[in-house]
């Protein structure tokens, strides 16, 4: 009977303290917010061999209502047609984004994009799909308990267009998926529990566009997006590590954007 509550009692302490580290994670508390967006874009295409392409570009956002410039990309890339079917692609783009608050330009990232692109035709249809293995890296200090560096997503767009017969406007629609791949996962202590990847469909888009061919060397796409993010803020206490505010950001942008390309 004594070896009995000598066990019982062990058990017990085991239950305490795992009671005690499982503490629930409580609910995010959650906002909405919308904005009208604008971006404006111009690149320059050259095929330096057969299928194998080159391009540079630069774009200007804007946000808050199309009232403040929220960041410039410059970006250089290459493409390769492996087939009629396929193509493989990759891109650097360098984002100095602008901090509305500060009023500055300090917090710059750079991002590097993998694509594998299919496509196939229909009759006049043409569909395209996408996936793109996108990671940026921050050249801010974060805590890598409330954001990761590098942040890697996945991006999965699918683009169907018409080829209108005798005509050089090509309208499309377009429905794309952005899945984190390494967000953080919440804890209630960030030092005395380890570190956590969690994952989740951080942004649904859906647009519609059309392309006008002006000549075999100028392009233009005019387009809008409607795009429903959401991400979540989390916030610990410096000195304890507590777990201080958990914030699921929903936000629904309206974005009208043009973009010329030139093809040398």
């Amino acid at each position: 009977m004594k070896y009995l509550h000598i066990i019982t009692a062990i058990t017990l302490l085991f239950f305490t303290i795992g009671a005690v580290q499982a503490q629930e994670i409580p609910a995010p508390a959650s906002v909405t917010s919308d904005d009208f967006r604008g971006r404006v874009e111009g690149a320059v295409e050259w095929e330096v061999a057969k299928n194998l392409s080159l391009e540079a570009g630069l774009q200007m956002r804007l946000n808050n209502d199309l009232r403040s410039v929220d960041r410039f990309q410059t970006s250089a890339g290459i493409n390769y047609e492996v087939c009629k079917y396929f193509n493989l692609g990759a891109e650097y783009t360098l984002i100095n984004i602008h901090d509305f608050e500060d009023r500055a330009w300090d917090k710059p990232r750079h991002r590097v994009n993998a694509n594998l692109e299919g496509n196939v035709e229909i009759g006049r249809v043409e569909l395209a799909l996408r996936e793109r293995l996108q990671t940026t890296f921050r050249t801010d200090s974060v805590n890598l308990y409330e954001k990761p560096n590098p942040e890697m997503v996945l991006r999965s767009r699918l683009t169907a267009s018409y080829g209108i017969r005798h005509s050089r406007w090509t309208p499309y629609v377009l429905f794309e998926l952005h899945n984190t791949l390494n967000a953080p996962g919440v804890v209630n202590n960030y030092k005395a529990e380890p570190h956590t990847l969690d994952n989740y469909i951080t942004r649904y888009r859906a647009g519609v566009g059309v392309k006008f061919r002006a000549d075999r060397n100028h392009r233009l796409d005019f387009y809008y997006y409607f795009d429903y993010d959401r991400s979540y803020n989390i916030d610990y206490k410096k000195n304890s590590g507590n777990l201080k505010g958990y914030l699921l950001e929903n936000e629904m942008r309206h974005i009208f954007g043009i973009s010329y390309k030139f093809k040398l």
